[in-house]
């Protein structure tokens, strides 16, 4: 299962970032906890490499190219999969294996807690 890089740049992946904290801070504030100590640490809330959160293009782009190599290995591999986490991306990524003429597709939702996220797999006959 492949979980790719879903930014389009370092940038915007310290935006998602910011977005969180700031989410998880009013969340906490509603509750009614106003510890501080506890705050989210500015920076990337990832504990892997910076490149590991965005490539050029970002999920759109990474999985079109991951789906056009798996074609040249569809003797190699029964299943390839990936993560997505942005929905509109699902129809983009079906369209395209479907131009690549993958014989099974399918999509599977996820949820946890409030996070949506479905992963899309597929075959070559």
């Amino acid at each position: 299962m492949c979980n790719p890089p879903f930014h389009k740049s370092l940038q915007e992946a310290e935006q998602g970032t910011l977005r969180k904290a700031k989410n998880l801070a009013a969340n906490k504030r509603k509750r009614g906890n106003t510890d501080k100590t506890k705050d989210v640490k500015s920076g990337l809330n990832f504990g892997g490499q910076k490149a590991e959160l965005w490539c050029p293009g970002g999920e759109e782009a990474f999985v079109k190219s991951m789906a056009d190599e798996s074609k040249l290995f569809a003797s190699q591999v029964k299943w390839f999969s990936t993560l997505i986490s942005k929905k509109e991306n699902v129809a983009k990524l079906k369209k395209r294996l479907k131009q690549l003429e993958a014989s099974d597709i399918k999509v599977v939702d996820m949820g946890q807690g409030q996070k949506l996220s479905r992963f899309v797999a597929w075959r070559f006959n």
